[in-house]
């Protein structure tokens, strides 16, 4: 993708590459209050050896509630998995069958408890905000084949959004159009405002807005030479517009066939479950 001259003339990235990239998507799954990785993949002999001893950890260790308790050793067996051995606990054995092609970082450490701080840290690197997420910086790299849609989308749990929200996902300091677009498959609009609400906005007079703050933004973009953020917001304006078009049809599951939608887990006549947290509704959605 980075080979194409319109993704290098518009700012995506200039210059040549010393290799040729070769990833053509990356999909994270973040996970918060998800099982602990020493319940699944992470396995600690030690907490074995010294289960139930007084837990000492060296250092002053900030406590959220009554204090530390003693150490504790995961409540699932291990066992190894695969040809390179690896030990995955019997919550996540499935696993196990495709271990091989896998690949586990276990170096990975935080220094803060504070949920909010964790959860910077773990989509943007950095446990202060003002960073740009993880998919900003794939999107920033790679570009995209497809003009009309955005390279970099984000599936929030229906329920709401994780510790600092949309943040996760900003764009900071890199341009703004690799900052993440919501999307919430399940509701009848799933990108928010992404239509007009007032009902005398036409398609014509929409698109002539968008034309006046285009030409107001670059003539104001002229009398600052060097300064691409305008630059930036304008690519962003017009994304915005195209996706107007391109992403109504993208998201339209209604002309799919059913076997195309039972692969996805949906259906034409969805349940309906209570607003409270319930069994049932987990185990469909997830």
């Amino acid at each position: 993708m980075l080979r194409r001259e319109p993704l290098l003339a518009n700012g995506v990235l200039s210059g040549t590459l010393h290799h040729p990239p070769r990833a053509k998507r990356v999909i994270q799954l973040f996970m918060g209050g998800a099982a602990s990785h020493l319940d699944t993949f992470d396995f600690k002999p030690a907490l074995i050896r010294h289960h139930g001893e007084k837990s000492d950890f060296g250092e002053h260790v900030e406590a959220f509630q009554n204090g530390l308790g003693p150490w504790m050793r995961s409540p699932f067996e291990f066992t190894r998995h695969g040809q390179c051995g690896k030990h995955l606990s019997e919550s996540v054995a499935p696993l196990g069958g495709v271990v091989d092609d896998l690949a586990f970082v276990h170096n990975l450490i935080g220094k803060t408890g504070v949920h909010s701080q964790a959860t910077y840290l773990q989509a943007t690197g950095f446990q202060r905000p003002g960073f740009p997420g993880m998919g900003s910086w794939v999107s920033y790299a790679l570009g995209s084949e497809n003009e009309n849609l955005p390279t970099f989308v984000v599936l929030p749990d229906h329920r709401g959004y994780a510790s600092n929200g949309p943040k996760n996902w900003a764009s900071a300091f890199l341009p703004t159009h690799t900052q993440g677009t919501t999307i919430f498959p399940q509701r009848e609009n799933p990108i928010p405002d992404l239509h007009p609400k007032a009902g005398f906005v036409t398609k014509n007079s929409h698109r002539a807005g968008i034309d006046l703050i285009n030409r107001l933004n670059a003539g104001y973009a002229e009398t600052r030479p060097g300064d691409d953020r305008l630059e930036a917001r304008i690519q962003t304006y017009e994304l915005a517009a195209r996706l107007q078009l391109s992403a109504t049809e993208a998201l339209d599951i209604a002309k799919e066939p059913d076997h195309v939608l039972k692969l996805y887990g949906l259906s034409r006549d969805p349940k309906k479950y209570p607003k409270e947290i319930n069994a049932p509704e987990e185990t469909e959605y997830f």
